[in-house]
């Protein structure tokens, strides 16, 4: 099993809107989460939304996504 050094990597939250955030790291846009219904919405593609409790699942929910893939 080989180890592998933690990474440092730069998460940046932008406000789109009032209710609409995207997140990015190192400048690969994530996704967006949009608060603006009455449930909090992460956008996680062109075709794949999840329903989430709270913004900050919303923002685990777009990492774990781009640590699966990266």
């Amino acid at each position: 099993m080989s180890n592998r050094k933690n990474k440092a990597i730069d998460v940046e939250i932008k406000a789109v809107t009032d209710q609409l955030s995207e997140v990015k790291i190192n400048k690969n846009t994530l996704g967006q989460i949009d608060e603006s219904g009455t449930q909090i919405q992460v956008q996680l593609g062109p075709n794949h939304k999840q329903i989430v409790n709270s913004f900050d699942e919303g923002v685990e929910v777009l990492i774990a996504e781009y640590n699966l893939h990266h």
